[in-house]
Parts: C-alpha cells; structure tokens; sequence
C-alpha cells in the first residue's frame, strides 16, 4: 500500500492550478454529497457510512484551499477568469447539494429519533404494571411475559 502523496499548499501553486485544483475539489465533493443524499432517501445506512472517508478527506482538502483564498485572495487573482467563473459556478451547485444533504440528514435523524421513541414507549407499556383489581378484589396478576421493572431507554438528541 502506497502512502497518500503530500498535499501541496495552495499559497504555493500558480493561480491557474489552484483553481483546477478547487474546481476538481468541488465537483468531486458535489458528487460525493449528491451520492449521500440519495443513499439517506433511500435508507442505505450502510453505503452512507462507507462514503464517509472520501468525504472527509476532500471536505478537508477543500476547506483548506477554500481558507488560504479567503485569507489572501491574491492567490487565484491572475487564474483565467473563465476558469474562476467555472469554479464560482461549482460552489453554487455545491452549496443547493448541501442545503438538499442538510434537508435529508434532518429527515433521517427525525426517522431515527421516532422509531427509537417508539420502541422506548412499546418496551415501557409492556413492562408497566397491570393496575386494578381481579375478580376477587385481589390485584390483578401482572400478564406473562412482563418485565420486572420498565426497560431505560435514553434518546441522545444530539448529532
């Protein structure tokens, strides 16, 4: 297995190869996105997670690049300004992607957080005590299958 090649610093390359660079960037993490948010509609939990390390890894190439223009905007003022008008073109599909994988995230999350309320509520009735009285003015007898006390179950609303 070969190691990843270095990383080379924007503030480092030609202003033409910087924004190939942050065009290639932002195509590929468009792509990626786009991929998740049809995976998350389609309740594919497992290929999300699988598409986890590529995001990460060009999500941080990207934010990098992205700094180093914010912080000095001389780095891509002499690209060819067809090139820049490409890359700006990019970011904005980029920015609907993620607004979409926003919108599918808070949607699986909310799934999520139903289903596991709902079987918190199941296990709690199951497990409640059976309350009244029997035909001989007795308690009435818990029904089979009950559990001792209610089962905790805990939602941790963060995410």
């Amino acid at each position: 297995m070969t190691a990843p090649a270095r990383r080379i610093a924007a503030e480092t390359l030609a202003p033409a190869d910087l924004v190939e660079r942050m065009l290639e960037l932002t195509l590929a993490l468009t792509d990626i996105v786009r991929r998740e948010t049809a995976l998350l509609r389609a309740r594919a939990q497992a290929e999300v997670a699988a598409l986890q390390s590529d995001k990460i890894r060009i999500a941080n190439d990207y934010a990098m690049d992205s700094d180093a223009i914010r912080r000095r905007k001389d780095l891509i003022d002499r690209a060819p300004a067809e090139r820049v008008s490409k890359l700006k073109a990019a970011m904005v599909e980029l920015d609907r992607a993620l607004a979409e994988n926003g919108e599918a995230l808070t949607a699986a999350r909310s799934v999520s957080e139903g289903l596991i309320r709902m079987v918190a509520n199941a296990m709690n009735e199951r497990a409640a005590p059976t309350l009244g009285y029997g035909r001989d003015a007795t308690p009435a007898a818990r029904r089979p299958g009950n559990a001792a006390t209610p089962a905790a179950l805990t939602l941790d609303a963060r995410f």
